[in-house]
């Protein structure tokens, strides 16, 4: 088994250029994870114990051989999109405070907010309708969820932090 212990950077950096690649699919709920086991989809058996505060986004450099890089891909996964085009300030922000109740972690596209299903699309998609807007347009699509970067929203964080009077985590 291969030990993973830091992000190298990103597929495209030029340090990486030339290289073969073998892509690690890893879901967007597991992106944040500090432990993991996985395997490539080239069979290289992968034990990966990241830093406290990583996030394994598409096209991040797990390992490099000089030859070969392992990559992090990203499939597409079942998402609400929400779309604002037709919305003002005051309805954003009501479905804002939606999701927030809900812990849903969130992406914002353009004009778009992206909710990963995580139940089914008729529990994902309640809070957000129970609101009443007339002008509100939900759809639901296969996108790749939180594929840069960690989604937005209370819900994306998987530990709660406070910090506390003489701690070194403060």
């Amino acid at each position: 088994m291969l030990l993973v212990n830091n992000i190298l950077g990103h597929v495209n950096d030029q340090d990486f250029s030339g290289r073969q690649t073998d892509r690690v699919w890893i879901a967007s709920a597991d992106a944040g994870r500090r432990r993991l086991r996985t395997c490539s989809e080239g069979g290289v058996d992968l034990g990966i114990e990241l830093p406290r505060v990583s996030w394994m986004f598409d096209g991040a450099v797990l390992h490099d051989d000089g030859m070969c890089i392992l990559v992090v891909s990203r499939r597409p996964e079942l998402v609400m999109v929400i779309s604002l085009n037709e919305l003002g300030p005051e309805a954003v922000f009501r479905i804002g405070h939606a999701l927030g109740n809900r812990h849903s972690p969130a992406e914002l596209h353009g004009n778009e907010i992206l909710v990963p299903v995580t139940d089914t699309p008729d529990l994902v998609a309640r809070s957000v309708q129970a609101l009443g807007l007339p002008e509100l347009t939900i759809r639901f699509e296969e996108r790749p969820f939180a594929a840069a970067r960690p989604p937005n929203g209370v819900g994306a964080a998987h530990e709660h932090h406070h910090p506390v009077a003489n701690s070194d985590d403060a």
